[in-house]
């Protein structure tokens, strides 16, 4: 799901903005919320960090998107900013307030797809954790989404990962306190799997990037419901 706050003083440009995002959650599987502001005083007030991404118009009474920008950027310096104008040239300027993009009005959806595209690996990126683990001798940085599970082997940890397999000390406990809450499950003891690489489950047995996994009986339980609840999460 993508949180998005449009900032503009035009209702026809706020439905045509709205149209052109929903459209594009449609086709690309992505459910978007879209909250609306008439004017970016009534933006900034009482404002909770909840957004990833502002569409800020710039051109607008009482205070005009630049200045809102710059008192965004006071409150919240991680959602991703957006100018929508008439003006290309604002591009030159957003880097004073970290604008990811700008966007012309009126909006068109090719432009605002590719765009989009952008957003949604910014975000996937900005959610992905990464470890450090010590492997042969050498420092290795590995990316969450990188890991297809982590398996306990004669007292060791190998990392089965989609640059290969990384024989590492440490506990498993520890890294799946790591990974906590990004889609990692204990399958049995020994087993912690990157449930966005799990392609199928039957009776006792998962299979993860093609390999088969024992799930222990006292575990089964919860790792169906944390499957299934990362499931739901990825189709919001």
């Amino acid at each position: 799901m993508i949180r998005i706050a449009i900032v503009e003083d035009e209702q026809k440009d706020i439905e045509n903005l709205s149209k052109l995002l929903n459209r594009y959650g449609q086709e690309h599987s992505e459910h978007v919320e879209i909250f609306d502001f008439r004017n970016a005083i009534n933006f900034l007030t009482n404002y909770q960090p909840n957004y990833d991404l502002v569409f800020m118009d710039v051109q607008m009474p009482h205070m005009d998107g630049m200045e809102a920008a710059r008192s965004l950027r006071k409150l919240d310096t991680e959602t991703l900013l957006i100018f929508v104008t008439n003006m290309a040239n604002v591009a030159v300027n957003g880097y004073e307030v970290a604008a990811f993009d700008f966007i012309v009005k009126p909006a068109e959806y090719a432009s605002l797809c590719i765009k989009m595209d952008r957003v949604r690996e910014n975000l996937s990126l900005r959610n992905e954790k990464k470890i450090i683990i010590q492997s042969d001798g050498a420092k290795i940085l590995l990316k969450s989404q990188e890991i297809y599970y982590v398996e306990v082997m004669d007292h060791k940890l190998v990392y089965h990962t989609t640059r290969g397999d990384f024989p590492a000390y440490g506990t498993i406990s520890k890294v799946a306190s790591e990974l906590d809450d990004i889609g990692f499950s204990f399958c049995n003891k020994s087993y912690l799997v990157n449930l966005k690489y799990v392609s199928k489950v039957e009776k006792y047995v998962v299979t993860v990037n093609g390999m088969e996994l024992q799930i222990s009986h006292p575990r089964k339980k919860d790792f169906m419901n944390e499957l299934s609840d990362y499931i739901g999460r990825t189709l919001q």
